[in-house]
């Protein structure tokens, strides 16, 4: 069996199970231990298994201890090393595909290397406030991607991994939505792609100070050549990582195309409570130039 192989693994359950600790030889790629605590590797480990918000520990043999948390870790690659480097990383996770902890070890906090799981068959994932963030394994790499603090990660088909939040900053028009997004940090005015987002950002809305009719305004507007056209859904997203389901701004939406009272045109979105009754059409739509309604935005950035 070649070296790379020859894995400690190190389980310590929760009661429910649930979260464990897996440790290999390897390192974290421009992590400087110098910069770490002096203690046991088995403390080291421990301490961040107890700890919530701890997903991983980078270790040496000569007791450096270097830790990393969910909220402020946003990118991590971890290479995996000899067993004569004399480093170590330990993950915390909360999956390992293919593998089932067998009952009389569920409380042991070491196995040997004989009741190792198969290296390849390992798919690992940590959950930390709900979230759950896969390690990508790729080649002898683990990388982990999070968005940037609390903000919701939703993945999208063909790989596209999209990072939101929602703000109660108002604005008047579209364009002063989009000036908020990039004033926050650079991020966009976001759109909406699937039924799950949608129903996220719903569930942001302030329902006990917001109006029926004040919502989040999101990154779409009506294609020039369908302004203004009643139940027309030929959006377009200023993102440009968004790609339009016609079907499900169609069912999930109230679009008029028009101001019933002054027949002009309404050609951007927000999302609102008013039509929710009515089977859970949380998307209207409103004005481009003048909204006084929309009281929080969408911003979003694409996990690259």
């Amino acid at each position: 069996m070649r070296l790379r192989y020859l894995i400690l693994l190190l389980f310590t359950c929760l009661v429910n199970g649930q979260q464990k600790m897996m440790k290999i030889f390897g390192k974290v790629l421009d992590a400087d231990l110098n910069g770490g605590i002096s203690k046991p590797n088995a403390v080291c480990v421990e301490e961040c298994f107890q700890k919530s918000d701890c997903i991983l520990v980078f270790m040496n043999s000569d007791g450096q201890c270097l830790s990393f948390d969910f909220n402020s870790t946003e990118q991590l690659t971890v290479l995996e090393t000899a067993k004569t480097d004399n480093l170590f990383v330990a993950f915390k996770v909360s999956h390992l595909k293919k593998f089932k902890i067998p009952n009389d070890f569920l409380f042991q906090t070491q196995f040997l290397l004989s009741q190792c799981p198969a290296y390849e068959s390992m798919d690992l994932s940590i959950t930390v406030g709900g979230e759950s963030i896969p390690w990508i394994k790729n080649g002898n790499e683990y990388l982990f991607k999070k968005c940037v603090g609390d903000w919701k990660m939703f993945k999208r088909v063909d790989d596209v991994t999209v990072c939101m939040q929602t703000f109660e900053i108002s604005a008047l028009s579209l364009e002063g939505a989009i000036q908020v997004c990039d004033e926050i940090g650079g991020y966009k005015l976001t759109g909406i792609q699937t039924e799950k987002e949608l129903d996220w950002v719903y569930s942001r809305i302030n329902q006990t100070k917001w109006g029926y009719f004040d919502g989040f305004w999101i990154g779409a507007k009506r294609q020039a050549a369908y302004s203004g056209k009643k139940n027309d859904t030929n959006f377009e997203f200023i993102d440009k990582y968004t790609d339009l389901d016609q079907e499900l701004y169609a069912r999930r939406g109230f679009i008029t195309g028009e101001n019933e009272i002054n027949g002009k045109a309404e050609d951007c979105l927000i999302i609102c409570q008013v039509f929710s009754g009515y089977y859970k059409r949380y998307i209207n739509d409103v004005s481009c130039i003048s909204y006084p309604q929309g009281l929080g935005v969408v911003c979003g950035y694409q996990l690259v």
